[in-house]
């Protein structure tokens, strides 16, 4: 965990995923990139030179914004700024953008604010999705109310199905912040669990790190969120981090299903999402 991506659309909102990351930066020394992204569409009439100036000076007024947005929650937070830089990438499609720049930049981690709303994209929650979806990187989904604390416990959320292979990479972000992290499985009624004790010294001894086990049995009048939802907030993590597919997967099931029933855990505890592999 070296370097962290951080969008914005400048937006009151979105400065809970640029708290995240500098409360982050305290713990662990990382470089943070702040990023946006932004289009600027083109006239028929204009010239490959007069656009390009257009583009320029348009990239030119937003670096001074995402400069003064920056040094601004630093002094709100009153943190000394470490190592970070601002960048303003001109792409159709902001998605793509950031995931292009990502990639070209080698940062580990994309971090987004959940519910950012900017006067050109009015649902910056649109592209979490979609980055959640789409993206090679693992994405920090931080919820609009986040208040800025250091990440002290994370909570794994696994179907058991590929822990051994998804564990390293749940521990490459928690151990540099020396944070507990504790598995939780939701188990239905007819499935055989391991003791929790003798499984928990299998992962010390596998991973070389404490990792604790927490089985909830799953409520079948509930639905998925709902039980999740209450184990969360029995754990109190600092993260929950998950792995998802990019078809119908655990987070579509969750955030993009029922309309009736909502995730609220999501609106004040930070997502850590990986690609389920």
């Amino acid at each position: 965990m070296n370097r962290i991506l951080v969008t914005t659309d400048l937006s009151a909102n979105s400065r809970a995923g640029l708290r995240f990351a500098i409360k982050l930066a305290e713990q662990k020394k990382l470089e943070l990139v702040f990023l946006f992204v932004h289009q600027v569409l083109r006239a028929s009439t204009w010239s490959d030179a007069k656009y390009e100036y257009y583009v320029s000076e348009d990239r030119e007024n937003i670096m001074n914004e995402l400069t003064s947005f920056v040094s601004t929650t630093y002094k709100q937070m009153k943190v000394t700024p470490g190592k970070y830089k601002c960048a303003v990438h001109h792409q159709f499609g902001t998605v793509d953008g950031i995931i292009n720049y990502a990639q070209d930049n080698k940062c580990d981690y994309i971090c987004i604010a959940t519910r950012g709303a900017g006067a050109v994209r009015k649902l910056f929650g649109t592209n979490t999705a979609a980055l959640v979806k789409n993206s090679p990187i693992p994405v920090i989904c931080v919820p609009a109310s986040y208040k800025a604390k250091p990440v002290t416990k994370l909570l794994y959320a696994s179907d058991m199905a590929d822990y051994e292979k998804e564990i390293p990479q749940v521990l490459a972000f928690a151990k540099p912040l020396k944070a507990a992290v504790e598995l939780l499985h939701l188990s239905f009624p007819y499935e055989m669990m391991a003791d929790k004790q003798v499984a928990q010294k299998d992962l010390k001894k596998k991973f070389k790190y404490d990792i604790g086990i927490h089985y909830a049995a799953r409520d079948l009048d509930n639905s998925l969120m709902t039980d999740l939802e209450a184990a969360v907030k029995k754990a109190k993590p600092s993260v929950v981090a998950m792995f998802t597919k990019q078809d119908r997967s655990l987070f579509d099931r969750i955030f993009l299903g029922s309309a009736t029933a909502q995730f609220t855990f999501s609106t004040n505890v930070p997502l850590l999402i990986f690609r389920k592999g």
